[in-house]
């Protein structure tokens, strides 16, 4: 599980290392465009509960990662992400697995 880390530390979000890689090329795209975006990540089937960030280019953000190499990116995921950004918000499940088979539907 790598972790996402926003602002001065206090909002850290853990997820599945795949899937923090799909959202870090997400959020490195559009910010690198000055374009804020929300994330929410919602917590595996086990818990209750969700984290919403306001992603902006002036609030300092940082990937952390358990391993060395998350795999193949997943182009569908990716594209289905970034439509989401550009269209409200992007929402993930801490587990990538979720992600990946309920976008797949």
């Amino acid at each position: 599980m790598g972790q996402l880390v926003y602002g001065t530390g206090d909002a850290r979000v853990r997820l599945d290392d795949r899937m923090l890689a799909h959202v870090k090329t997400i959020a490195l795209m559009k910010l690198r465009r000055n374009e804020s975006f929300a994330l929410t990540v919602r917590q595996d089937s086990t818990t209750e509960g969700r984290t919403t960030l306001w992603l902006h280019p002036a609030i300092a953000l940082q990937f952390s990662f358990d391993t060395d190499e998350v795999g193949e990116m997943d182009r569908s995921l990716l594209e289905s992400f970034m439509h989401e950004a550009n269209t409200g918000e992007v929402v993930v499940h801490a587990s990538s697995e979720h992600d990946s088979a309920a976008r797949s539907e």
